[in-house]
């Protein structure tokens, strides 16, 4: 049995953490927002395209750097997942905890290095990816695993296990289950982590050969195929059919290049008198933007966007976290090739149709 005293002094402790905590985000003046500010040698002018990968913003955000300068605002009252891409299209990672003010410091030169400051979890994972800068695949993903042990309670630690390994297809699902339950239990309460238990659940579900997972999408009307009024299409519609599901956007680089290999692939197998169905599932949040990429195109196939970005259902079912992202299906309805590179990843198996 507990000592009476040793229950009075446990709930102390907690009800002073928590007068601490709402007291540090009291202070900062903004506790339903987060600002940072960015300061890049090398750039005077130029434009930062900012998203979120957690529902934190509903529309592909610009950042606008002036005299090598910028700030930013975000409403949010959960820690939420940015994505900044820079004009070469690679990324920097800042986490959005409500309250936080953040730095970011940084050479155009020398994007890699680029530092953010002010809180715990932005820190840490700067200290990560200086850490893994120039090292292997493999070497990263056990540093990720060796961080997400170190600090179970950063909101930080849940996308270093999003990232390595529930975006991994080819990740131990017993090596994953125990990640995901060291971090619920040092946070029981926190409800970002809840809803990664599907995905955790769901680990593998495009791994290759394991059947398409069932989908139903609604097709807007005017795009591509759909025709004037739309259309709903469902996986039954396939059955026996060859299928290529092209997950992509015009803001993210190597979309394009991935959406013209698919469709020269259709065309290469059609000239051989064999078929094979193409859907663009886009991740766009402008349906201007996207009508003129079609525009420009043949898209004489299924064109898929809500305009949700990382939000979209099947998106966040499927775990796609990252563009572009590709999906061959055989006509027997199992997946021969999936993942974001052509040549590395869907190549072969194109080739063997």
């Amino acid at each position: 049995m507990c000592c009476p005293l040793s229950s009075l002094l446990k709930a102390a402790y907690l009800l002073l953490s928590s007068s601490i905590f709402f007291l540090f985000v009291s202070c900062t003046g903004h506790p339903k927002e987060v600002r940072f500010e960015g300061e890049f040698e090398h750039l005077e002018q130029g434009e930062f395209l900012i998203y979120s990968s957690d529902e934190a913003l509903d529309r592909i955000d610009t950042l606008r750097i002036r005299d090598g300068r910028f700030s930013y605002k975000l409403p949010t009252v959960q820690p939420a997942t940015l994505h900044i891409l820079y004009p070469n299209q690679s990324e920097l990672v800042v986490f959005a905890n409500p309250g936080s003010d953040l730095t970011i410091k940084g050479d155009a030169q020398n994007l890699s290095e680029v530092e953010v400051s002010g809180d715990e979890d932005n820190e840490v994972y700067t200290e990560f990816r200086l850490e893994t800068n120039g090292k292997s695949a493999e070497e990263t993903k056990q540093a990720a695993h060796d961080y997400i042990l170190a600090h179970p309670t950063l909101f930080m630690s849940q996308y270093l296990l999003t990232s390595y390994f529930l975006c991994d297809e080819a990740a131990s699902v017993q090596e994953v289950t125990a990640l995901y339950d060291s971090l619920s239990r040092a946070c029981p309460d926190d409800l970002a982590l809840s809803k990664l238990a599907t995905r955790v659940r769901s680990l593998g579900k495009l791994r290759v050969g394991n059947p398409l997972p069932d989908f139903s999408l609604v097709l807007p009307p005017n795009h591509g195929d759909n025709g004037p009024e739309g259309k709903t299409i469902k996986k039954a519609d396939y059955k026996g059919k060859r299928l290529l599901i092209a997950f992509w956007a015009t803001w993210k680089g190597g979309s394009r290049s991935a959406l013209y290999r698919a469709r020269r692939l259709r065309r290469e197998l059609k000239s051989k008198g064999k078929e094979i169905e193409l859907i663009s599932y886009s991740l766009d949040a402008n349906e201007q933007t996207l009508l003129g990429a079609e525009l420009r195109d043949t898209v004489d196939y299924a064109s898929f966007c809500d305009y949700r970005a990382f939000a979209s259902p099947l998106v966040q079912q499927w775990g796609i976290r990252e563009l572009p992202y590709i999906i061959l299906v055989t006509p027997d309805g199992r997946i021969a090739a999936s993942g974001s590179d052509w040549m590395t990843d869907i190549q072969d198996a194109a080739q063997a149709l």
